[in-house]
């Protein structure tokens, strides 16, 4: 599936999360002309990006650090980053655009509060710390960001055409969010934490691969990403055309309920695939029987949720 930590020229950094404006880190709520941004950078950006990057001089040849604190120092740094950064002019309205912003926490709350209502325990076949664990398993991988910016990509593609340069800027904003929102994800898990140093570092290697690729099928299914024209272009100018008839190929098999998706998610976090990055990397659990017992807590939790929404079909796996 599509991942990369190659091509992004933007570091991974803690304080870059949802609720941090791209451009200078200050608290930001609203995604704004395409880019997650503080109401400081929104007007900023509105009143010069149509001037153009030419009508401004920087004194430091273009390397100032764009902050919160010094964000009005340097207006071409500060106008660079934004374009950088995905936001574009495509947005731009005559009257006031404060109904066309996208509120990030109410929507992805609403509907995260259905779904936990969903999982409420019913003294079916779950017992109450099975139904604790589905609950920790779901809350851990927070994909409210990646669903905000693949909302995004769909509204820059349905608006006006966007050019190449400004739509790769998005898609590469939305595979490093894949990134952190894995990073996040992984440190968030408890069993995982409670391994040796060795075995962790054995088990956060094949996560690191699996955890984001199965993140990304799952994001560009909901959204139908992989029907917008400019998101296929860009996806094959970055990958080629193999991986991306690999990625067309597995929508068949993704299925919507988040739910699932999540307890898949923390299978194949769990798995053991070894990659042989060096020599000196031990690829041998020092104790397999622990990683034993988190992959089958995790399956039987798994296969119970199955039966109980309907997946009848795995009733022959529970009454082995």
């Amino acid at each position: 599936m599509l991942t990369t930590n190659t091509m992004l020229n933007h570091p991974l950094t803690k304080k870059q999360n949802l609720s941090e404006c791209r451009m200078c880190g200050a608290p930001a709520q609203y995604v704004n002309f395409g880019t997650i941004s503080c109401s400081s950078c929104k007007m900023f950006f509105k009143r010069n990006a149509n001037i153009g990057q030419e009508a401004f001089k920087c004194n430091f040849n273009g390397y100032c650090e764009i902050k919160r604190d010094n964000h009005h120092v340097c207006t071409s740094c500060r106008l660079r980053k934004c374009f950088q950064y995905g936001m574009t002019t495509d947005k731009f309205r005559a009257s006031r655009s404060t109904k066309s912003l996208v509120k990030i926490e109410p929507r992805n709350q609403s509907e995260k509060l259905s779904i936990l209502n969903s999982l409420k325990p019913n003294h079916s076949l779950l017992t109450s710390s099975q139904w604790t664990l589905l609950s920790d398993l779901y809350n851990t991988f927070d994909e409210s960001q990646l669903s905000l910016l693949g909302k995004s990509l769909v509204d820059t593609h349905n608006s006006l055409q966007p050019t190449n340069v400004t739509y790769q800027k998005l898609v590469e904003n939305y595979l490093l969010s894949l990134y952190e929102t894995t990073g996040r994800y992984l440190r968030l898990n408890d069993d995982i934490c409670k391994l040796s140093f060795t075995d962790r570092s054995i088990v956060l290697r094949n996560a690191a691969d699996n955890v984001p690729c199965m993140a990304s099928a799952f994001i560009l299914h909901r959204f139908g990403l992989l029907s917008l024209d400019s998101f296929l272009k860009t996806l094959t100018a970055i990958y080629g055309h193999r991986p991306v008839s690999l990625s067309l190929l597995a929508m068949k098999f993704i299925i919507s309920d988040i739910v699932i998706f999540k307890l898949a998610l923390s299978l194949f976090a769990l798995s053991k695939i070894t990659y042989l990055y060096s020599p000196n990397i031990p690829v041998d659990l020092t104790n397999s029987s622990t990683l034993f017992h988190i992959q089958n807590k995790y399956a039987e939790v798994t296969w119970k949720y199955l039966n109980i929404n309907g997946f009848f079909s795995i009733n022959s796996f529970l009454s082995t």
